[in-house]
């Protein structure tokens, strides 16, 4: 059985004249998001990205004047929801609102909005997006300067995910993604309202043999991960629960797959 290998060498520096490509869009999914995401949204115009939709995922009050001052009518839209429904339910709505406002666009960059993701990586996967036309993954390199906890649970996905969809992925937990705009439709009907749905997205596409083509990027974990909302039990099981959900699909095709041995 063939497994696809998508591992990429370290990242190298950006340069700092890069710009982002105009046909490209940025989403990020925010919720109590830290103040480093205005520093993000203003970077990532000064690299020249011309759309950029941030959805608040139900941020409380003390947390608007971060929207507020993002919000500049021009390059960056603020969507709303009333309350907290999950990152993938954020995504959806700013995919649905890409599709529907900006169909010009030939693809869209999702990233965090809480400093794990540099503007120049953000550009670099945006990059990638726009030369090759095909699903984007920036990687990270998981083996120094990353809270143990975090390396458990990534080894351990990954493992089990090259196990179930026999395609190796070097970062399975990666928010950082590039999405062309032809397959952005397909995605929004995929199961999943928080974490899990990022995990749904990877195993659909790459069991459609549509395996990303891996970026690195750098590894950012600001006080030991204290800004993530990933719940370690509750996100966790979600999350597997997809994995699950993969195993049981192979073991209902395992019998007839010995029953056309048998002819």
């Amino acid at each position: 059985m063939h497994i696809s290998d998508t591992s990429s060498p370290s990242a190298a520096p950006i340069d700092a004249r890069a710009r982002f490509p105009s046909s490209v869009a940025a989403l990020i999914p925010a919720w109590n998001p830290p103040s480093v995401l205005v520093g993000l949204t203003q970077e990532l115009i000064g690299h020249g990205c011309g759309t950029i939709v941030v959805v608040d995922d139900g941020s409380g009050v003390e947390r608007q004047e971060i929207f507020e001052e993002i919000s500049d009518g021009s390059a960056v839209t603020v969507l709303h929801h009333p309350k907290n429904a999950g990152k993938g339910s954020a995504l959806k709505t700013g995919l649905r609102h890409l599709l529907a406002h900006h169909p010009h666009c030939a693809g869209v960059v999702t990233a965090d909005a809480d400093g794990q993701h540099t503007s120049a990586d953000i550009v670099r996967v945006a990059r990638s997006l726009a030369d090759c036309g095909r699903f984007v993954l920036g990687t990270r390199s998981l083996h120094q300067n990353v809270p143990l906890r975090s390396k458990l649970g990534n080894t351990l996905t990954r493992r089990l995910f090259r196990w179930l969809t026999r395609t190796c992925v070097s970062d399975t937990q990666s928010g950082l993604r590039g999405f062309p705009m032809p397959i952005v439709a397909e995605l929004i009907r995929l199961p999943g309202d928080r974490y899990e749905y990022e995990m749904t997205v990877l195993a659909y596409l790459c069991q459609s043999m549509r395996s990303p083509m891996e970026v690195p990027i750098s590894t950012v974990y600001l006080d030991g991960n204290r800004s993530s909302h990933f719940d370690p039990v509750r996100d966790s099981m979600r999350v597997y629960s997809v994995l699950l959900r993969i195993a049981l699909q192979k073991s209902q095709l395992a019998p007839r797959a010995n029953e056309h041995a048998a002819y």
